[in-house]
């Protein structure tokens, strides 16, 4: 016998409609859910339908009080036990028929998935399918085509009308791929998704999710499964609101940096390790696209007269972006995420950056104001460091932070954040790190820390730490302690002030007290590999004492 039917009725009073449909009982089972009284659990009935014959199964649903054999169950059946109970149902029964309630619940979706048809039966020749029940089927993420509407009048011809029509049947239209989904539900409603997006901020996600929900029930082209429709609104919502493929990357605590090199590439490190991801963005347009939703809300801006950038994202990881000309095989992206939960000097000694008594030691550095610079290679944890550090300077001080884009997170009450700011499409207007030092010691600081010296706003550190702002803090590139005193003088000099030698050594020990050596070890771990003293001077040649090694 040919596998039964399943056919979800909307609109429908099964005892009626017993009466208007002429099927013969042997042919049809309803199920009803919701009954006060089911005739067995569904756990304990479901295992027996195995081993009975198609007579003895009538035999067991038929119910006296219905022209219809009946099954009743008290609640909705999940996805998977729906699945299982219809293809058992469909062995014995042509039509396996579903009274579905006016007020569909999340339960129903595992039916109506299951069904190979959704029936609104109409009343009168004017009804159409009631637009709350449309609306109901719209946030189950089912199309609306799926529904077919059936006068009463009509009923009796249906059983000849769905064996004539394959057309009425639900079929499967998983032959479209998601990323071509994606982009074919996209390019059909942008202009409704570029109004969702320029809304209020709280609204934003939601209208947005509304307008494609209401295009997905609308277009029956698109795939039926409720499972793939979910995974193509998910996606169209990541490409306009979020950060499309990179986002389950962003979401992904294991991941410390993502790494797009051009539209086709992508690389994360995990856990300290480099590897391939098994994603892409579809075009280089759409990974342009989500290049300028990142620069743009900062007031920057990234193109071929100015292909280099560097912005954050909203919770702080920093990115920078190279464009063609400068990047030969497309955009690259490359964002240093933030951590959501900050690392206090506690954990970093639990993650083995560094043993107890250095953490006493630098706790006790910081609350007795001396000036700190944390030096390190790239990705060494230099800002991370930083901010476990402010966590011991006293919440009654004034802590004024300046960067180029803005990472650090100090969780203390009385703190001013300061950015630099590039310069506009006129060439003018750019306030570089240096000003905002300047700046800052107009701002009554009690401690000034600056997320990164790479020019001449060092000198200006070193004057802020000489006069008055003990406790600062900053941190620059540098290979070993000795390399950072070094590099200090280097950037000294880039200001643009001819000074000798002696005098800039002469500030850097009158200003530096502590170098924190930070290093990244090869199974991508990071540890302060070194404390060092700065000690006076010898000659013309700073003296420096280690303090800690690791």
């Amino acid at each position: 016998m040919a596998s039964g039917k399943v056919i979800a009725f909307g609109n429908a009073d099964m005892e009626d409609l017993a009466r208007i449909w002429p099927v013969d009982r042997d042919e049809i089972v309803v199920l009803r859910t919701g009954d006060q009284a089911p005739q067995a659990p569904l756990e304990v009935w479901l295992p027996r339908f195995k081993s009975l014959s198609a007579q003895m199964l009538r035999n067991y649903l038929a119910s006296p009080q219905h022209t219809w054999g009946v099954l009743a169950l008290d609640k909705v059946p999940s996805a998977g036990t729906a699945r299982l109970l219809f293809d058992l149902l469909r062995r014995t029964y042509r039509w396996i028929a579903i009274p579905l309630p006016m007020e569909l619940q999340p339960a129903h979706e595992a039916l109506i998935e299951a069904a190979d048809s959704v029936v609104w039966l109409k009343n009168k020749a004017t009804d159409v399918p009631d637009a709350s029940f449309l609306g109901q089927l719209t946030r189950l993420h089912f199309p609306h085509a799926f529904v077919h509407e059936v006068k009463r009048v009509d009923l009796r011809s249906l059983p000849a009308k769905f064996d004539k029509h394959p057309e009425l049947w639900r079929t499967d239209a998983e032959n479209i791929q998601a990323q071509e989904a994606v982009e074919q539900v996209k390019a059909s409603i942008q202009p409704e998704l570029m109004k969702a997006v320029s809304l209020d901020t709280a609204l934003m996600m939601e209208k947005a999710k509304e307008t494609v929900e209401a295009h997905l029930a609308l277009d029956a082209n698109l795939p039926s499964s409720t499972a793939e429709r979910e995974r193509i609104l998910e996606r169209v919502l990541q490409d306009v609101l979020g950060f499309g493929p990179l986002d389950p990357f962003l979401k992904d605590a294991d991941v410390d940096e993502i790494m797009v090199n051009g539209s086709k590439i992508v690389y994360v490190e995990k856990k300290g390790r480099l590897v391939a991801a098994n994603v892409s963005f579809p075009s280089e347009k759409s990974l342009r696209t989500l290049i300028d939703r990142i620069v743009s809300p900062l007031g920057r801006r990234v193109d071929e007269s100015m292909p280099l950038c560097d912005a954050r994202l909203p919770d702080g990881s920093r990115v920078n972006v190279v464009l063609p000309p400068l990047a030969l095989d497309g955009p690259v992206l490359t964002i240093r995420k933030f951590s959501a939960k900050g690392l206090g000097m506690a954990e970093l000694e639990r993650l083995g950056a560094m043993n107890h008594e250095m953490v006493d030691f630098l706790i006790h550095a910081v609350r007795s104001r001396k000036n700190i610079i944390v030096s390190g290679g790239t990705g060494s944890g230099k800002t991370t460091l930083l901010n476990a550090l402010s966590g011991a300077i006293p919440d009654d001080e004034r802590i004024v932070t300046i960067e180029d884009a803005a990472e650090l997170r100090l969780q203390k009450p009385h703190v001013v954040r300061l950015e630099s700011r590039p310069p506009n499409a006129e060439g003018s207007g750019a306030i570089p790190i240096r000003r905002l030092v300047i700046n800052a010691l107009r701002m009554r600081p009690d401690r000034i820390i600056v997320g990164e010296c790479r020019g001449g706003e060092a000198l200006d550190m070193l004057q802020a730490m000489n006069t008055g702002h003990d406790g600062s803090m900053t941190t620059l590139h540098a290979n070993s302690p000795r390399d950072a005193l070094g590099r200090l003088e280097t950037l000294v000099l880039m200001a643009g002030i001819e000074l000798p030698v002696r005098v800039v050594r002469e500030q850097i020990r009158s200003a530096v007290h502590l170098i924190v050596q930070l290093s990244r070890c090869a199974n991508g771990s990071r540890k302060v590999t070194s404390i060092t003293e700065v000690t006076g001077m010898e000659g013309d040649v700073l003296s420096t004492r280690e303090r800690f090694a690791l």
